[in-house]
């Protein structure tokens, strides 16, 4: 039998949030003290191997946030169980959607 303590949940929502937090201030970092000039210069910023992954992990970590933030607001306030599924659903597919967009983006960038 599987309990659910929450604790997954909130592990997810502090490792997520240090991450981001750590992405955050390495771009402003760089973009404060050393802006890339011209497209050649935010081009070999953006286009560079670890800057890639980097910037993927940052997506990653930011839809796992927002998802479990988002399904601990719906599992707290919206009571009937039919309508919590489905607005669990249409976040779901929505996060998705962006998920594949952004790494849509990221990846055909790079050409």
């Amino acid at each position: 039998m599987r309990t659910a303590t929450g604790l997954r949940a909130w592990l997810v929502q502090r490792v997520s949030a240090v991450y981001l937090a750590a992405f955050l201030v390495y771009a402003v970092a760089v973009l404060l003290f050393a802006p890339p000039v011209g497209y050649a210069g935010w081009h070999a910023w953006l286009g560079a191997p670890a800057m890639g992954v980097a910037t993927l992990l940052f997506l990653v970590a930011l839809l796992l946030h927002v998802w479990v933030g988002l399904r601990d607001i719906v599992i707290d306030y919206v009571p009937i169980t039919s309508a919590r599924l489905a607005l669990l659903s249409a976040v779901g597919l929505g996060l998705v959607a962006c998920g594949l967009w952004a790494a849509q983006v990221l990846f055909t960038a790079r050409l």
